[in-house]
């Protein structure tokens, strides 16, 4: 159903609020600007248009006012708390974030954890438990946020791909008792724990998967010449980046051999 579909766009673009707010307002316009274009769809033709009233009518039906916020609260009860518990007790990865060094060059025990994080923040585990309080508050608030336009999106989606006949047929179910229970809880039920529960066990199928990928991916590239390295590069070349970056060359050599390396990290973790 539609709802699975709003469920992870919703969780995606909700997730990665934070991240987007935290840069220069310009910048986060033009993302969003850049986003908004990808998804350019033609305008709705006469025939469509008068769909529109039907096809509104039957998105207040699969979507009750406050839908998307009961969905995000759904979320966190669901699996978003138990993960974002976990992030909350300190951990080597966390600690070295601290101390400004490299995740990845500490590996403390549980124990050597907490008192590292106890010396670095005597409140840890309470400025973490109130950030997740404060995350659960605006993720709710965004997504409650992104419900008129979405509404509006769903309208038009359905006044295209329905006849008027399907609509008046799919606005006759939900407007039934059992029709209003599935439209608010549809959405919901996505991140029941038994739904949860089933998926983080098909987690060694999925990444499976993902090492396959890894391997079509490189056969699909194998006939392409590498990717050139700070050696590779002419004396022109180099000036060329260092004008357009304003960088100097070490840093660009270095960044460089940095970005390699992680690529040829990224390839070998699914392998291991």
């Amino acid at each position: 159903m539609f709802g699975k579909t709003l469920w992870a766009m919703g969780a995606a673009l909700a997730l990665g609020a934070a991240p987007v707010a935290a840069q220069d307002e310009p910048e986060g316009e033009d993302l969003f600007a850049a986003m908004a274009q990808i998804f350019v769809a033609e305008p709705l033709t006469p025939e469509q248009e008068a769909r529109l009233p039907s096809a509104r009518l039957v998105v207040d039906r699969v979507m009750p006012p406050g839908t998307m916020g009961e969905m995000m609260q759904s979320m966190f009860g669901g699996f978003l708390d138990p993960m974002m518990k976990l992030g909350a007790e300190p951990s080597s990865s966390e600690v070295a974030k601290e101390l400004g060094i490299e995740e990845g060059t500490l590996d403390l025990t549980e124990e050597q954890a907490r008192e590292a994080a106890a010396i670095l923040d005597p409140v840890w585990t309470e400025r973490r438990q109130r950030e997740m309080g404060a995350m659960r508050i605006g993720m709710t608030a965004a997504m409650n946020a992104m419900e008129p336009g979405m509404r509006d999106g769903m309208a038009q989606a359905y006044a295209v791909h329905f006849t008027a006949t399907e609509l008046a047929d799919v606005a006759a179910f939900f407007a039934t008792p059992s029709g209003a229970t599935y439209a608010r809880k549809s959405y919901s039920l996505a991140s029941d724990p038994r739904i949860m529960s089933a998926a983080m066990s098909a987690l060694p199928e999925m990444m499976a998967g993902f090492a396959a990928m890894q391997a079509e991916m490189d056969a699909a590239t194998a006939d392409l010449p590498s990717r050139r390295a700070y050696g590779d590069l002419s004396a022109e070349q180099r000036l060329a980046l260092a004008r357009l970056t304003g960088l100097e060359q070490d840093a660009i050599e270095a960044g460089m051999a940095a970005a390699a390396e992680r690529r040829q990290a990224a390839v070998a973790t699914p392998a291991e």
